[in-house]
């Protein structure tokens, strides 16, 4: 009793820590909320808040993370305590007796001190093959076996927990930055997802709209054979995530013509389009112009704007994107990078456009393509920057121009992916136009207005392009099959 007693007493007197980590699910949300990096004022400054995954992280931040305990600072401590600490240890530590299914401490059984002394004494070592040097294991009671399988599928169903919890917040972490949050946030710096405006479509719609019908004779149904569509159709079934859409799929819709053009390359040198509080956009696949065609003033002026990454071999003054998803992948999510995309790429032609000249420059017209592909949809949007209602700002609308189901049927098929290319050559031929234009520019010294244009000085007006003829086909298929 008196050694009960003073392990009582010391046990009171000695504080009491618990040094073992969080609960797993505490664990869980800690470290989903160190993954995402958005900012609070992301979410503060929302006009409406969706519930998305990001959504309930950014609420456990808010909350879960102020009701852990943080454990005391206990630098300098460790001295003080120590000698408490071995005296405390010295009588036994804590007494466990009191705990449920407590079997008292463990001890090796007579038969085996006696071997062991007696292996010490005379020196000798088991043969290999004859007796082990371990002591043979006792023969476990019931309530021992219990609490063995007990702890056994405990820790099976702890590593279970946190494999399903790794897995998925990496899922998380690839596809949550564009939620409908995210979209909301588009909204609220005026980039409208289609249809959101009330229909303000661009002036040269219809033209856009011709333009991308036109058939082309390296589709033609002597060209194009049934059985390349079936290898086209099992493709596409076998593509279930991103990667493999736009490795085995997508050359196979961009055809060989020879644009410039990068894929999944991170947008890191681009100004941001709203307030900085979104990720940087990294189109699947964009087509842009070489950077030795534009003037290195320009360059240097519109960086910004116009030169997507630091590295100067990337093609910049991009004006066509596209977005590829599997049959596993969201296509609402490819959706929203086409709209942030598109938008940049309209403003980064909105800039050059006014360093060119702030006469033509809201013309209502677009200059940018942005499609997405997912499951053998293919969906083709334009671009354009307007005037916002209040005139205080410019905001880009999004447009739809045509869609098709490639894996219909061969006509289908055809004329879908002639869509495509078209919108290729059309991005390429207003590059092209734009750049000329701009070059002639920074040659004369004598120009006047240099410099970006402010929005606010400037008058709308119309500039329509002249299409060229859409029998004449840049692909390299089409070159080998006119003759």
């Amino acid at each position: 009793m008196s050694r009960d007693r003073q392990r009582q007493q010391h046990s009171e007197s000695e504080p009491r820590t618990d040094p073992s980590p969080p609960p797993t699910t505490t664990r869980q949300k800690l470290d989903n909320q160190q993954q995402d990096t958005s900012p609070t004022s992301l979410w503060d400054n929302l006009s409406q808040q969706w519930l998305t995954r990001r959504a309930l992280r950014e609420f456990d931040r808010r909350t879960v993370l102020l009701a852990v305990p943080v454990p005391p600072d206990r630098t300098g401590n460790e001295d003080t305590h120590s000698a408490q600490l071995k005296r405390f240890a010295r009588y036994g530590g804590p007494s466990l007796e009191d705990l449920r299914a407590y079997l008292g401490p463990r001890t090796a059984p007579p038969q085996n001190r006696t071997m062991v002394s007696h292996q010490s004494s005379s020196g000798k070592r088991a043969k290999s093959g004859s007796e082990p040097d371990v002591p043979s294991k006792r023969k476990k009671t019931p309530v021992q076996n219990l609490r063995q399988q007990v702890l056994t599928e405990n820790m099976a169903i702890s590593e279970r927990e946190l494999n399903t919890a790794s897995n998925t917040a990496s899922q998380i972490q690839k596809t949550s930055a564009y939620d409908k949050n995210f979209e909301q946030h588009l909204i609220d710096h005026g980039v409208y997802p289609d249809g959101y405006d009330g229909g303000r479509d661009p002036a040269n719609w219809e033209e856009i709209s011709n333009r991308l019908a036109q058939p082309r004779l390296s589709l033609s149904s002597s060209s194009l054979s049934r059985e390349e569509f079936r290898i086209f159709q099992q493709k596409n079934r076998l593509a279930l995530n991103k990667g493999m859409v736009m490795s085995t799929v997508f050359p196979t819709l961009a055809g060989s013509a020879p644009i410039p053009n990068a894929q999944d390359l991170p947008f890191t040198n681009l100004k941001a389009l709203t307030d900085g509080t979104i990720t940087k956009a990294q189109p699947d696949f964009y087509d842009g112009a070489r950077p030795a065609e534009l003037s290195i003033h320009i360059r240097e002026e519109l960086g910004g704007y116009i030169v997507p990454a630091t590295n100067t071999a990337a093609p910049c003054l991009a004006n066509f994107f596209a977005e590829g998803k599997g049959t596993i992948g969201a296509l609402d999510t490819a959706y929203r990078k086409a709209l942030y995309e598109g938008a940049l790429g309209a403003r980064g032609v909105h800039q050059l456009r006014s360093y060119i000249g702030p006469k033509t420059l809201l013309d209502n017209n677009a200059y940018t393509i942005t499609s997405t592909y997912s499951g053998g949809l293919l969906s083709i949007y334009c671009v354009h920057p307007a005037l916002s209602d209040d005139s205080q700002r410019i905001d880009y609308l999004m447009t739809h121009v045509t869609g098709w189901a490639l894996t219909g049927d061969p006509d289908q098929f055809r004329r879908g992916v002639a869509a495509l290319r078209n919108a290729r050559d059309w991005a390429k031929e207003r590059r092209e136009e734009l750049i000329a234009a701009a070059n002639s520019k920074a040659q004369n010294p004598n120009r006047a207005g240099s410099g970006s244009a402010t929005e606010g000085s400037l008058s709308p007006s119309s500039n329509e392009p002249t299409l060229p003829d859409p029998a004449i086909s840049t692909d390299e298929l089409a070159l080998h099959t006119a003759n």
